[in-house]
């Protein structure tokens, strides 16, 4: 006998909000481990509407260059790496996801709209496209280069003369909705008096993968986002600055909307920051110095009357000589600044701070004679049964060499509802190439590394993310065998994907069916490149599959003409209804 428990069965007779604290610290830094326990007193939860809230700081590495740096563009989801659900005996294991934040980056990718980036920045900081910040210069739309409002540094006001340090950045409140079963499924309200409360454990991930410069100063994404070279005179016919010579002063067209009355604030580079100047068309061509970097110490509104008024006045100080030799010249409008704090740098010890972490938890009180009848349904035998929708990773690996691979998902889940399968860069970078992409893998054209067959819209974009978000990498087809049988019965092709100049409408149908079975409401195909994925719904009409006892293998080809350029880890994820059985012994868990 059994009661199936679900959200339609109840009727809430009251709601509050509780805050429960993390029980091992205030405060936390990268790779730590934060706990939290769900009292059994708290009886029932509405996982959904329940939270983490906690602060986020930044910190610059120690005598480090200083650079405008902030959180993911998904915001704070991105500080799990791993989250791990226990019962309260901590015993049994009731749900466990292993690289979230990469399952965090698809369905913040593929489910999104206008409205709901709004709302994530908002609530969670995460990155949104602002206009007063917009390009003018053709690029695409940038979630990463806000000056004015970004909630995790100060907004600068007028002429800047000293350094940027830690006091700089702000601490940001994150209130962080944790995508699991348990918390959000929508149709289910948990009894965590039935299961002696909730361990939850969250391993925070390193700084490095996921703290990022703005991508107004980095030459590695949009290159044409960067602030123009105009003249060394600031006056209305620019001027170039000829190799050999010295820099010391120069200023900075107001494209890229680097331009009013807080023009300054606009400028995303800061006081104390090392910056060089490449190719607007193509960021292979750099300019260079000798005798060390370039270091702004002013920046300032010019208000030179002859056709400088309006233009960003930057000082280096010492001043610096261009190399001598053909080819070396600084051209007006041609060149762009780009941040060196980061880039051709062997690390780059950024850090941050998680502190005040508190578990919002939203509290249902239902009707004191229908808990009772719970409680006597358990004693005498029977048990509550009830299911959450969660997902399981399954690891695997190839080298960049490989053109042809399978590989097999273990799974076991009696009720599955999808396989979505993201390739990741498995390359290991140092800390400064994470932080601002460089090497990494090139999303339009070829390799950021080479000079030529850039794309003509950003002129280099690479993937910033590595680790956490999927790469085609030339893939030309997948397909998979289940049960012996492959399907579907013709391989899925990503030919046109692979050149990165197009899209595959089959391929995007696949994984529409993908993302809907395992509940990620696809509205936006937007990042099919940004953040490749792919998959197979294993049933139709939000339907499922048992995969005990049946084989389940993945087929790549990788058979275009230009060879993969990166290692990859596969993250698998198996969407399924996991099934929670809760007896006067315990807990028992089906999946």
């Amino acid at each position: 006998m059994s009661l199936y428990w679900r959200a339609d069965d109840t009727v809430k007779v009251g709601e509050t909000k509780i805050s429960i604290p993390s029980e091992n610290g205030l405060s936390y830094s990268p790779g730590q481990k934060v706990q939290i326990f769900v009292d059994p007193s708290t009886k029932f939860m509405d996982g959904k509407e329940s939270y983490l809230d906690l602060d986020f700081k930044i910190t610059l590495p120690s005598g480090g260059v200083p650079t405008r740096l902030q959180l993911d563009k998904m915001g704070g989801n991105a500080l799990i790496n791993n989250i791990r659900i226990y019962d309260g005996s901590r015993g049994n294991l009731l749900e466990e996801v292993n690289a979230y934040d990469c399952m965090c980056a698809v369905s913040y990718d593929y489910n999104t709209d206008k409205n709901l980036r709004n709302f994530r920045a908002l609530r969670e900081g995460g990155g949104v496209h602002q206009p007063f910040n917009r390009g003018t210069e053709g690029t695409s739309k940038s979630a990463m280069s806000n000056t004015l409002t970004n909630p995790y540094f100060k907004k600068t006001t007028g002429d800047q003369s000293t350094a940027f340090d830690d006091s700089d950045f702000l601490t940001a409140k994150l209130n962080i909705p944790i995508q699991t079963g348990i918390f959000a499924d929508s149709e289910t309200i948990f009894p965590v008096m039935m299961t002696n409360g909730l361990y939850i454990e969250i391993d925070l991930n390193d700084a490095p993968k996921v703290l990022k410069q703005l991508e107004s100063v980095n030459r590695n994404i949009r290159t044409g986002l960067g602030a123009y070279f105009h003249s060394t005179n600031g006056s209305s016919t620019p001027n170039n600055l000829s190799n050999g010579s010295t820099l010391t002063t120069f200023y900075v067209f107001a494209d890229n909307s680097i331009d009013g009355a807080d023009a300054v604030a606009k400028f995303p580079f800061v006081v104390g920051e090392t910056v060089g100047f490449c190719r607007s068309d193509n960021n292979g061509s750099t300019i260079g110095f000798a005798s060390g970097d370039l270091t702004i110490s002013s920046i300032n509104l010019s208000t030179g009357a002859a056709g400088g008024a309006g233009l960003i006045e930057v000082t280096i100080a010492p001043g610096r000589a261009s190399d001598a030799g053909a080819g070396n010249d600084l051209v007006s409008a041609d060149y762009v600044m780009y941040s060196t704090a980061c880039d051709g740098r062997s690390s780059y010890e950024a850090s941050y701070t998680v502190s005040n972490v508190n578990l919002v938890v939203s509290q249902v009180h239902l009707d004191p004679g229908y808990e009772a009848g719970m409680i006597a349904k358990v004693n005498g035998g029977q048990a509550i049964e009830f299911d959450i929708k969660s997902a399981t990773n399954y690891k695997h690996s190839i080298l960049a060499s490989d053109r042809q691979t399978t590989f097999q998902v273990f799974a076991n889940n009696s009720r599955a509802k999808s396989l979505l399968v993201v390739p990741t860069d498995s390359t290991v970078y140092n800390s400064a190439q994470q932080i601002c992409g460089l090497t990494s893998y090139p999303i339009k054209g070829t390799n950021s590394s080479e000079t030529t067959g850039k794309d003509s819209q950003d002129t280099c974009l690479v993937n910033d993310r590595p680790g956490y978000s999927g790469i085609s990498d030339r893939l030309s087809s997948y397909q998979y065998v289940i049960d012996g049988k492959r399907v579907p019965s013709r391989e899925v092709s990503t030919k046109k994907i692979a050149t990165k100049q197009s899209i595959d409408a089959f391929h995007i149908y696949e994984l529409e069916k993908t993302l809907d079975n395992a509940g990620i409401i696809p509205r936006s195909f937007a990042s099919f490149q940004d953040n490749f994925c792919f998959g197979r719904a294993f049933g139709v009409q939000n339907g499922a599959m048992d995969l005990r006892g049946q084989d389940l293998q993945v087929i790549l080809k990788y058979q275009e003409t230009d060879a993969p350029l990166k290692p990859k880890m596969f993250q698998s994820y198996i969407f399924h209804l996991r099934r929670l059985m809760i007896r006067s012994g315990g807990v028992e868990i089906q999946q």
